[in-house]
């Protein structure tokens, strides 16, 4: 018992803490559409000023075709907020849409690698996902074989390089590679004599920038797929015209975006199952979720009255990229990406352990703010006046004309998509505008809703019939503590408030979810300690902002002191609440 004792003091002075736990501070929020929720308030905000923004001459977004849409696994008529804008160009586009809604199919560039993960996902066991690429595509095998005890500098260590590297773009694999590698000079140059150009303007002259030249008829100077236009590039082609480029890192050094990497996650992904991609992302996406606006080949003629078409038809939405699609060749709409994105917060098509564990970093980059997964960009929004933490899984997407975002916010279990369109060089300044728009204006319109609906769901007293116990619970503002605050606590006629530090590590603590088991109609909640910000030292400061090193610690009889166990009805309102060390139940 003295050791218990000790242990609680011991808690009690190391848990002063800043930072709450990474996660949800309140249960996501189930009502993200009606008149009376804070979402749709922060829609209505966002949809003014976009209109604002449309309707001035001076702003990039007044060119820019662009969709922008809301989702919710707990609220489907979320998806009805949706925004769209038809620029001038696609009014008076002779191909095509001529004004956008959610049905309207766009070219979703490079968020295509996020449909390309999660059909490996689907399709790959675990095996699979780590073996070594020299096994799944010959051509690597034998570069590697011939290349025996060649610098590592200047030679790929292709049998160090998994599908998993690739799909966390931390293989250091070269980011472009022939003939999609539309910022080689050579390739430019080429294309310049080829098109009759005399002189070459000098900005694509390799002699301007004092490089050697080099023969235009040594096909490998280019690549095995440029030398014959009239044949298709193929797996093994491409394969053998990549081997022998150089490596940016050696692999899992650092992230090092690489669209010639998702391009080989492709043809290993197609290698390894013995199907096209185009039946993979049909069999294992498309169809299960019923996205039947999406492709991964360019919409048949049917399809064309509804698609957004930017500027040269051949050059830009009707081009087929053929082995490329798995790092940029897929079409949809804002509607099939909501269901695209609810199906992988929901878990619809991965089992919710693989989601858990897919949607975390893989590795960090040099800014603090963002982290690299597979193949999530990981932006760390920070709310302005709680100093929360809430992490946005996003994939982007920006290739000539096209430019998209997926953002994923798990910590409420919604997110949302942007497409854009324009033949104009501002094309993706402008669509980058938009994703920080719809932040600033929905992500604190989530916590906000999260913390009223907490307020009626969990708040007020739960009582004992048989025992002089209970327990009575506030919400803290999301703009303070967030979380559920405990106002009183009684335990068989003891007043456990003076108590709370040693209890919980704080007097101040706030209960946050940590488990979620809506079959079981449960909801485990964990203390953190309230934020007391203290100065110091990067090590010195671990020890006051990091919860999770102390977050289930203090119990009694096997049992933790800081687990609070609900039982929730199917509006997600609190009926009781199981305090497992004081072995009681307690209903509202």
């Amino acid at each position: 018992m003295r050791v218990h004792l000790f242990s609680l003091s011991f808690l009690a002075v190391c848990t002063t803490s800043v930072a709450n736990l990474l996660g949800p501070v309140y249960p996501a929020p189930r009502d993200l559409s009606s008149k009376s929720s804070r979402v749709e308030a922060g829609w209505k905000s966002l949809t003014a000023r976009l209109h604002r923004e449309t309707s001035s001459d001076s702003s990039l977004l007044k060119n820019l075709t662009f969709s922008v849409g809301l989702f919710s696994i707990h609220d489907p008529a979320a998806e009805k907020l949706q925004f769209h804008y038809t620029s001038s160009e696609i009014q008076n586009s002779p191909n095509g849409t001529k004004k956008v809604d959610g049905h309207s199919i766009y070219r979703v560039a490079s968020l295509s690698k996020l449909f390309t993960v999660l059909a490996a996902m689907r399709e790959l066991d675990s095996e699979q996902w780590e073996r070594p690429l020299t096994e799944i595509i010959p051509a690597f095998a034998e570069y590697v074989k011939s290349r025996s005890g060649v610098d590592a500098v200047y030679s790929t260590p292709w049998d160090q390089i998994t599908p998993s590297a690739l799909a966390a773009q931390i293989s250091g694999v070269a980011r472009d590679v022939l003939p999609w590698d539309g910022g080689d000079l050579l390739l430019q140059y080429a294309i310049a004599i080829l098109a009759g150009l005399n002189p070459v303007p000098a900005f694509v002259d390799p002699a301007t920038y004092g490089l050697p030249p080099v023969d235009l008829n040594d096909a490998l100077s280019l690549s095995p797929c440029l030398a014959n236009l009239s044949v298709p590039c193929t797996g093994p082609l491409y394969a053998t015209g990549a081997a022998n480029d150089a490596p940016v890192y050696l692999p899992w050094t650092s992230p090092a975006y690489s669209n010639n990497g998702f391009i080989l996650l492709g043809l290993a992904l197609a290698n390894l199952t013995g199907k096209s991609l185009d039946e993979i992302y049909k069999q294992s996406i498309f169809d299960p979720l019923d996205m039947h606006s999406s492709f991964s080949t360019v919409p048949g003629a049917s399809e064309l009255p509804r698609s957004v078409i930017a500027g040269d038809f051949a050059s830009g939405f009707g081009y087929d990229g053929g082995i490329s699609k798995s790092s940029g060749g897929i079409y949809s709409t804002t509607n099939d990406l909501a269901k695209f994105g609810t199906a992988i917060l929901n878990s619809t098509l991965l089992p919710p352990v693989a989601t858990r564990r897919w949607m975390k970093p893989v590795s960090h980059t040099a800014d603090l703010q963002y982290s690299v997964g597979r193949p999530w960009e990981i932006y760390r929004y920070k709310h302005a006046k709680s100093g929360v933490v809430t992490d946005l899984y996003t994939k982007l997407g920006d290739a000539g004309n096209y430019g998209s975002f997926l953002v994923l916010v798990p910590a409420f279990d919604a997110g949302f998509s942007i497409m854009g369109a324009s033949a104009l060089p501002t094309r993706s300044n402008a669509t980058s505008l938009l994703p920080d728009l719809v932040t600033e204006a929905i992500l604190p319109a989530l916590m906000e809703q999260a913390a009223s609906e907490a307020k009626r769901n969990f708040a007020g007293k739960y009582t004992s019939d048989g025992l002089n116990s209970s327990l009575a619970l506030d919400v803290s503002s999301p703009s303070g503590n967030p979380g559920l605050s405990i106002t009183s606590w009684v335990s068989n006629g003891t007043d456990l408030m003076p108590l709370l530090a040693v209890l919980l590590g704080n007097e101040n603590s706030r209960l946050v979810p940590t488990i979620v088991s809506e079959g079981a109609g449960q909801m485990a909640f964990r203390p953190y300690t309230a934020t007391q910000q203290k100065s110091g030292g990067l090590f010195q400061r671990n020890f006051d902002v990091n919860d999770w090193l102390v977050v289930g610690s203090g119990g009694y009889a096997t049992k933790s002191l800081g687990e609070f166990v609900f039982e929730v009805d199917a509006q997600g309102k609190a009926t009781k609440v199981e305090l497992p060390a004081w072995n009681v139940t307690l209903h509202r």
